[in-house]
């Protein structure tokens, strides 16, 4: 804890104290209370992150003062726990041996202070083009969105936004990589892939869609065919052993057939009907999900042959198409910059 007070004395922003201790492998304070408590912590409580760092750097324990009371219960009846005013918070000073003098962890307050102020005067965050559509492709976490402003030599500013992985910017690299990439890049790349799709439907539609029923669905038009016929000879088959076990009640009220000769006969047509039942059952679920997901498919190109001629991208259209995008981390291959980018479509997924 002194170290990362001296970090943050230095200047260290809170994010950068995260990516450091995670660096060198520094055992963050809830696995450290699992330990103790013989818990096993969950992956991501394992990291240091940004809201840690800062949480510590506010903490008065860490100058020899236990502060008290600040955090109670709403009513006797009702349990949920809330941050109490400062003024029936209880202070004990000097209560046990601090980390940081009282004039460094004045600083510390000072510095965060400053940090806190800098930031009044931004704007508010605000939904852009892809929030909550970007995935990274390493660690799954969603991509968070940053506005840059660029001072021109001109005098003039100019605005981008960028994304980039939610687990980066909370615990550095040592968890996992930045994966930014410029909303004005991904916008061209999403533009020319919807109109890619597009055209494929427009020029080929039963292909696309024979090709994606063997993807999605996992079934072609023979398969299907022989589920169906195969569901149409069990439905006649249980409906005759139906028949034969009515049958033989009749036969045994009559004496036609004895009863030891009735019990085997029932017997063996119960197991050959319960049989046939369960796999009917399950042939029917299969085919109606079969279905389902070939609904799917035809809404997805009925909707994807709109954005042939696509030119700009909004929200709507997103909304409307687009289940999400996998981000991958940027790469040189034979000196070209590369960044791979999967579309996945709302109904139908990855469209290979």
């Amino acid at each position: 804890m002194r170290r990362i007070y001296d970090m943050r004395l230095a200047g260290t922003a809170y994010g950068q104290i995260a990516a450091a201790l995670n660096r060198e492998g520094i055992t963050s304070p809830r696995v450290y209370w699992s330990r103790i408590n013989g818990k096993d912590g969950c992956k991501a409580a394992q990291l240091w992150t940004y809201a840690t760092v800062k949480t510590i750097l506010h903490n008065e324990v860490y100058k020899g003062t236990l502060l008290m009371n600040h955090t109670g219960t709403r009513s006797y009846k009702d349990h949920t726990q809330i941050d109490k005013p400062e003024i029936e918070w209880i202070r004990h000073e000097a209560l046990h041996e601090a980390i940081v003098t009282a004039e460094e962890w004045e600083t510390v307050q000072k510095i965060n202070e400053a940090a806190s102020l800098r930031s009044v005067g931004r704007q508010e965050p605000t939904p852009k083009l892809f929030t909550g559509k970007l995935v990274c492709a390493d660690c799954k976490t969603p991509l968070c969105a940053n506005a840059e402003t660029q001072h021109r030599k001109n005098g003039t500013k100019k605005r981008y936004v960028s994304y980039f992985c939610g687990t980066y910017g909370k615990s550095g690299r040592s968890v996992c990589s930045w994966h930014r990439i410029y909303e004005q890049t991904l916008t061209q790349i999403v533009i020319a892939e919807i109109r890619t799709q597009a055209q494929a439907v427009t020029v080929n539609e039963a292909a696309v869609v024979d090709r994606l029923k063997r993807k999605i669905a996992d079934y072609d038009e023979q398969r299907l065919a022989d589920a169906k016929q195969e569901i149409s000879k069990l439905r006649r088959r249980v409906l005759e052993l139906e028949t034969m076990t009515a049958k033989l009640y009749e036969d045994k009220y009559s004496g036609a057939v004895s009863e030891s000769t009735f019990m085997v006969l029932t017997q063996k047509n119960e197991q050959e009907r319960l049989a046939k039942a369960e796999h009917l059952d399950a042939l029917l679920s299969e085919v109606d999900k079969a279905q389902q997901k070939t609904a799917a498919i035809q809404n997805w190109t009925a909707i994807i042959r709109k954005y042939l001629n696509l030119q700009d991208l909004d929200r709507t259209t997103i909304d409307e198409l687009i289940d999400h995008i996998e981000v991958g981390e940027r790469t040189v291959v034979d000196g070209q910059r590369r960044q791979d980018i999967k579309v996945f479509y709302r109904f139908v997924g990855l469209v290979e």
